[in-house]
């Protein structure tokens, strides 16, 4: 008896030559229900096809019978087993360890009750892997769909070194899609779902030359971030020069951006530098930087903790300027400013006349913002007197005298007041006011976001088998 040994790969393979085989034809057929004495692993069937023949051709009765059926033997066998030894080529298109060819049927057809109907395994290439040639149809390379609740196509990466579990790559023209989901139901439903872990990992994660993450909606929001415990969508520009913005807000008609807040402030901004923790433009004229209103009465339209800088001019319109100053008894009262038809300044002091005149300096640092060459003296005196006037004026000083040629000796004091100089301030000048923003409306509430509780619990994975 002799035997031969064929290698195929990572498969080796004894053959019987004789005892119980025949071997006619190029077909090698064990005879009887056991393998010859001295014999373990020993196939049924052996059978070597000549030129571009098949090896093993089975055609299948007209009552929907098979072609060709294998049972395994255990648990751990295999019913058909196909080996290519040569199909190394990054689109296999020759040779295949099974191949099926369909014409309007599925070329391979899996079915399984409890485990998995289609099962691939490489263990240097791809496990699975499908081609549609036809373009013209919209036609998928691998096409799965589910009847149930679970996923019509499933990717688990068991490696630890891995990181992609399923991975869509397109080599078409700009716009092309790498991944596309798209929910056909008759409701609400989600495209894509990702799921990062309860504590930790990322959901979706998007990279890209361009926009990493793109949403698009027709009726609700483009894109929505919602957390449990944390920030909902954060937006970040990372390089030291990057001059652009975290996030950008842009709208047709509506805010362009709108924060809301049940129970603490809707916006807020902050500065790591010497910058505005938030900063507003006009981008026309009578519109508004920054303008906020009152949605319920007795609000504030805005509120301020600390320093206030106005570079521009400041308008009050149908209200007072006020002072809120503490009182004695708890309350805080109002003080109103004092109100004029030009831009005056005013200064006030002390002064004392000696033998009924006095010479009195300006506060050189006074004198430097207003003009000098003309202003008003209010002397008052401090004692019996027979009145005092102003004798002379100049842009360092004035000159104070008793009426009626007195020569009295006493203290004065004396207000000044004198035109800005750094402003025109036309008296009574005419404004024109801005017309007032549309009525502050809080926009509608977006959609509730998906019950990812539910999502998680129909996208459970399916049961895993270890293959040999």
């Amino acid at each position: 008896m002799t035997t031969e040994n064929i290698a195929l790969g990572s498969l080796q393979t004894t053959v019987q030559a004789n005892a119980g085989f025949s071997t006619a034809g190029g077909l090698a057929v064990l005879a009887g229900n056991a393998a010859p004495a001295g014999s373990t692993n020993v196939d049924g069937v052996r059978s070597f096809g000549a030129g571009a023949f098949s090896g093993v051709a089975g055609f299948g009765g007209p009552n929907d019978g098979n072609g060709i059926f294998g049972l395994a033997g255990s648990s751990a066998g295999n019913g058909v087993l196909g080996f290519a030894p040569g199909a190394t080529d990054a689109r296999p298109n020759t040779a295949a360890g099974v191949k099926g060819v369909g014409g309007n049927e599925p070329g391979v057809r899996g079915h399984s009750t409890d485990g998995v109907g289609v099962f691939g395994r490489s263990v240097n290439f791809h496990g699975v892997y499908g081609e549609a040639v036809d373009s013209s149809n919209g036609s998928a390379g691998v096409f799965g769909e589910a009847f149930g609740n679970g996923p019509a196509v499933w990717g688990r990466s068991r490696s630890s070194a891995s990181l992609v579990g399923v991975h869509g790559q397109c080599d078409g023209p700009a716009g092309s899609t790498g991944v596309f989901g798209t929910h056909a139901g008759p409701s609400a439903g989600i495209g894509v779902f990702g799921f990062g872990g309860l504590d930790s990992g990322t959901g979706v994660l998007g990279e890209a030359g361009q926009v990493g993450v793109f949403g698009r909606a027709g009726v609700g929001p483009g894109v929505e971030g919602d957390s449990r415990d944390n920030t909902g969508v954060i937006g970040r520009a990372t390089a030291a020069g990057n001059p652009n913005p975290g996030v950008v807000g842009s709208a047709t008609n509506g805010y362009g951006v709108f924060g809301f807040s049940q129970n603490s402030n809707g916006i807020a901004g902050q500065s790591g530098a010497a910058a505005a923790g938030c900063v507003g433009f006009a981008g026309a004229a009578g519109g508004y930087g920054i303008y906020g209103g009152i949605a319920a009465q007795g609000g504030y339209a805005g509120g301020f903790v600390g320093p206030v800088l106005v570079v521009g001019d400041f308008t009050v319109s149908g209200g007072a300027k006020n002072a809120a100053v503490p009182h004695p008894d708890g309350s805080h009262r109002l003080l109103y400013c004092q109100e004029s038809p030009e831009p005056w300044f005013e200064d006030f002091g002390r002064a004392s006349l000696v033998g009924g005149k006095a010479q009195v300096k300006l506060d050189p640092d006074f004198a430097a913002v207003v003009k000098a060459d003309d202003y008003h003296v209010f002397p008052v005196p401090e004692g019996d007197s027979s009145g005092l006037y102003v004798s002379s004026r100049s842009p360092t000083g004035f000159e104070v005298r008793e009426q009626k040629g007195g020569a009295s000796s006493l203290t004065f004091s004396y207000r000044v007041v004198a035109r800005r100089k750094d402003i025109p301030g036309p008296r009574l000048e005419k404004v024109k006011l801005p017309n007032p923003i549309k009525e502050l409306v809080k926009p509608p509430d977006p959609p509730k976001p998906p019950d990812v509780e539910k999502l998680r619990e129909r996208l459970k994975p399916p049961a895993t088998r270890t293959e040999n």
